[in-house]
């Protein structure tokens, strides 16, 4: 009797294992989409939440103004030893970090945009660029209506604290958003996207290239930070939380529907023909 399990193991599990090799292989992004999308669905879903979240940010610049007893409250406030710098900068020379931190985000915003120019990109453009909206539509969205970010946390932003300029350049409703930095994780999408699916097309990529792609794109929303930091925008730990949300979507949008492509084209088949074709029989299981 065991020799007859022995044989009806090896009739059914080596198919299957056959199967498993031929499709669990690696993904050529040159002929194939490395990611699953629904374009049509899940790009609508993607713009009317980009679209809410937008007005959401933008109700949130109405915030009540601060009134001058807090802002003379502030003078004796205790500040973390992390966000201390925040207090140490040249408030006259606020409009250069604000100006800088402008060109780095919007520059980042764009980047994605150079993938076309390799044609293995091109051929999922629509793809790449739905995800894109959505990655972009979720640090949004977190930022404007999480409780992660300004909605339920009321933050003084620096410039409430610096007694040398004026209490209309203080006391404005929009310095209560200090938490998070949406500049930061706006930025951080743009780099961390680009890097990410730049990575899932190029499976050959070793570990340490991967490693060292992934740092280089921390380094623009990390400089946008210490810029927001600079323009008394933002205190550094605002920055910091910025960054993680940005990169956090960033990349786990492509990696999802990576990860979804993967289980689409993954199909275990067992059956077997019997005689010269006169019958067959079997099932297969489809992710």
């Amino acid at each position: 009797m065991r020799y007859l399990y022995l044989a009806l193991a090896c009739t059914f599990l080596l198919p299957l294992h056959a199967q498993q090799t031929a499709t669990d292989r690696e993904i050529d992004p040159k002929t194939e989409s490395v990611y699953r999308v629904r374009t049509l669905y899940e790009g609508i879903g993607g713009l009317g939440l980009m679209l809410g979240s937008t007005a959401g940010i933008d109700a949130l610049r109405d915030k009540p103004d601060i009134s001058d007893e807090d802002l003379t409250r502030l003078q004796n406030t205790e500040t973390g030893r992390l966000d201390r710098w925040g207090l140490q900068q040249d408030a006259l020379q606020r409009r250069n970090g604000e100006d800088a931190s402008d060109r780095v985000f919007n520059a980042a915003i764009l980047l994605p945009i150079g993938l076309f120019i390799d044609k293995k990109f091109r051929k999922d453009w629509l793809d790449i660029g739905v995800l894109y909206l959505q990655a972009h539509a979720l640090s949004a969205a977190t930022y404007a209506y999480s409780p992660l970010g300004p909605r339920f946390i009321d933050r003084y932003r620096p410039i409430a604290y610096y007694d040398e300029l004026s209490f209309d350049d203080r006391r404005a409703g929009n310095n209560r958003n200090g938490f998070f930095s949406g500049h930061v994780s706006t930025t951080a999408v743009g780099t961390f996207f680009f890097t990410k699916v730049l990575s899932d097309y190029n499976p050959q990529w070793t570990g340490g290239q991967r490693a060292l792609a992934f740092t280089l794109a921390a380094l623009p929303p990390a400089y946008v930070g210490v810029q927001r930091v600079r323009a008394l925008k933002h205190f550094p730990t605002d920055s910091v939380v910025g960054l993680g949300v940005g990169a956090f979507f960033g990349i786990m949008v492509p990696h999802v529907h990576k990860v979804w492509q993967r289980k689409h084209l993954s199909r275990l088949s067992i059956g077997g023909h019997y005689g010269d074709g006169a019958g067959s029989a079997g099932f297969s299981l489809t992710f």
